[in-house]
């Protein structure tokens, strides 16, 4: 068994028993409103071409909050053709996570390069003298 633990809520700072969420239960229970007004909202035929904008001004619910429901995965941003957000890196229009497929897999290239220099600086530290060695450092250099 968990024990309970005491936090602050990160909307209102009160304290309360975190156990399944990361707000306190007021707070939850106005997140949960503004999500049920942005769903029936986005559930009109009418409104379905909607920008989180738009979205936004319509149901007064803030457009982070609606990008939180989005990155969530408690609204389906590919059911709505104009509902979006930014790219964290370059600002693109995506759909889901917080990077846009080119700009992850950019990070994930540079990331990989580093952690190959990484095991080349280990791999020379254990054996500085290696002529094998040194032939990868070349093939890195590529």
């Amino acid at each position: 068994m968990q024990a309970s633990r005491l936090e602050n809520c990160s909307i209102c700072g009160r304290l309360f028993n975190k156990s399944y969420s990361d707000y306190c239960l007021d707070c939850y229970k106005d997140i949960e409103q503004q999500f049920k007004l942005v769903a029936e909202f986005l559930k009109a035929e009418e409104n379905r071409g909607a920008t989180i904008a738009e979205v936004s001004e319509a149901v007064e619910v803030s457009k982070k909050r609606i990008k939180e429901f989005i990155r969530d995965g408690r609204l389906y941003a590919a059911d709505y053709p104009n509902l979006g957000y930014p790219c964290s890196q370059c600002g693109k229009v995506i759909k889901r996570e917080s990077l846009c497929t080119e700009c992850a897999n950019k990070f994930s290239t540079e990331l990989n390069k580093s952690l190959q220099a990484d095991q080349f600086r280990e791999q020379m530290a254990r054996n500085p003298v290696s002529v094998s060695a040194n032939a990868q450092y070349w093939k890195l250099r590529k």
